[in-house]
């Protein structure tokens, strides 16, 4: 009985790491902050923590995303994701240092156009916005932004413009969910006209089956197995706040 079930435990343990390359120490894409850096390698600390010799070699591809009018080069507080292979990188997306502090909308800014978003997010009002400048104002992330950043960069000038930023605004989920009410998602996602939704009914409301178990388990308070009007406002809030996660969950644990 032990033994099966140590065997469980590891498949278990497989399927999570398969699921996340991105999680683990010897994980094939490695994600976090540039901690020290040299010619032919870096020293990092992933996004779970752990601290890995990254090496170069010739075939090695690095490509700056967001740099702006910064001199495009690897340094410490450098924010990166690679994709490695016995800890040789084969490609590397840098930005500047982005630092360590989440960021999240305000009430007022839900409200805003893209236009005012823009000049919000343009601090150093050069009517263009760097990574630095999105990061710390519209959204932080050291997974996947790298990415959309530079996809929306369509002129490859290392900054968005604001037509730019327009397409960069409906990739990122606060914006998108904020849009409408709670009501109104509920309403338009609600396929069976029941009143509530299920676990397909919400993949239909996110766009998206990526993680679904987990969003409905979050998502479904009451572990009643549909989610009612107060479930579905409390978690489209949530992802619009994170902070609010955080909080319902402290008053859920008293």
């Amino acid at each position: 009985m032990k033994t099966l079930i140590t065997f469980l435990f590891l498949m278990g343990s497989l399927s999570v790491l398969a699921a996340n390359p991105s999680r683990g120490a010897k994980s094939p894409m490695v994600i976090g902050i540039i901690e020290e850096a040299h010619d032919s390698y870096v020293f990092v600390v992933t996004r779970d923590k752990f601290k890995r010799k990254l090496n170069f070699d010739e075939n090695s591809t690095i490509i700056y995303v967001g740099f702006d009018d910064a001199k495009k080069e690897i340094r410490s507080k450098c924010a990166f994701r690679a994709s490695v292979k016995d800890e040789v990188i084969g490609s590397i997306y840098v930005t500047p240092d982005i630092g360590e502090e989440t960021t999240e909308p305000t009430p007022e800014m839900v409200k805003m156009t893209p236009a005012e978003l823009f000049k919000v997010a343009d601090q150093n009002k050069n009517d263009r916005l760097s990574y630095v400048e999105v990061s710390k104002t519209i959204k932080y992330s050291l997974k996947n932004r790298f990415i959309l950043f530079q996809k929306c960069d369509q002129d490859k000038s290392s900054a968005l413009s604001p037509e730019e930023f327009a397409g960069f605004l409906k990739k990122t989920k606060w914006w998108t969910m904020s849009r409408k009410t709670p009501e109104e998602w509920l309403k338009g996602s609600d396929q069976d006209k029941n009143g509530l939704l299920s676990k397909k009914e919400l993949a239909y409301l996110l766009g998206s089956e990526a993680h679904i178990d987990t969003f409905y388990k979050r998502a479904d308070k009451n572990s009643s197995g549909d989610l009612d009007p107060k479930e579905v406002s409390v978690f489209i809030n949530e992802l619009i706040f994170p902070s609010h996660r955080e909080k319902n969950q402290k008053k859920e644990n008293k």
